[in-house]
């Protein structure tokens, strides 16, 4: 099938193309994939049909298009959020956060397309293996750092960190019920420290040492 022919990117046709992409996004974050229709997106953005049809072929394409722009941003963030080598032992912890504090913040900033592309969308599934892949990888790096306990599997370790993660955005950052400064704080916490206190492991190897003598 002959692709149709697009116009030049003048700034009245991106204003134009920006509209119904925004209102796309409204449409597909209300009602879904499935039950978004063209015509309710051209509603939104003020234009007509054959204006949706001179930018994008279908409904599919502009969905598509959006999950693609989710997965492109995300990826994007994640390639940066490695800590690098040099980081004084002291910053480690404030550079663990900050990572997570900026993927967080991409939810809280697109709290409507964010979702379209890392949950609903098809590719939603392989767009979460990828983050997951490239955030072992980075898991790797900080190991071989000695900011991380060598002995842990990074896909392991990634599978875990990416899933909790996905729960919380939805449980606790999307309804409002934490900020992603003041989640990202709890995470890096859980997973910087860990959940049970050193007091324990302290006490319980002077009983062992008080055992052996």
């Amino acid at each position: 099938m002959k692709k149709r022919a697009r116009t030049k990117h003048t700034p009245r046709a991106e204003k134009t193309r920006a509209r119904l992409v925004d209102a796309a996004i409204d449409e597909f974050a209300e009602f879904g994939f499935h039950n978004s229709k063209i015509s309710n997106i051209v509603a939104r953005a003020g234009v007509t049909q054959p204006t949706f049809y001179f930018y994008f072929d279908t409904k599919e394409a502009i969905h598509e298009y959006l999950v693609e722009r989710v997965r492109m941003e995300l990826t994007g963030l994640i390639e940066t959020a490695r800590i690098p080598a040099t980081t004084p032992a002291s910053d480690v912890m404030d550079k663990l956060r900050n990572a997570i504090e900026v993927f967080l913040k991409y939810f809280e900033e697109n709290p409507k397309l964010a979702p379209i592309g890392y949950f609903d969308g098809i590719k939603s599934s392989a767009i979460r293996e990828e983050i997951v892949a490239l955030v072992s990888r980075n898991i790797a790096f900080e190991q071989g750092a000695g900011y991380c306990r060598p002995e842990l599997d990074p896909v392991f370790m990634s599978h875990c960190y990416n899933g909790s993660l996905e729960r919380l955005i939805r449980v606790y950052l999307l309804s409002g019920q934490y900020d992603a400064h003041a989640l990202a704080e709890k995470v890096a916490n859980l997973y910087g420290y860990g959940s049970v206190p050193k007091s324990f492991f302290d006490s319980t190897a002077g009983e062992h040492n008080n055992l052996k003598s």
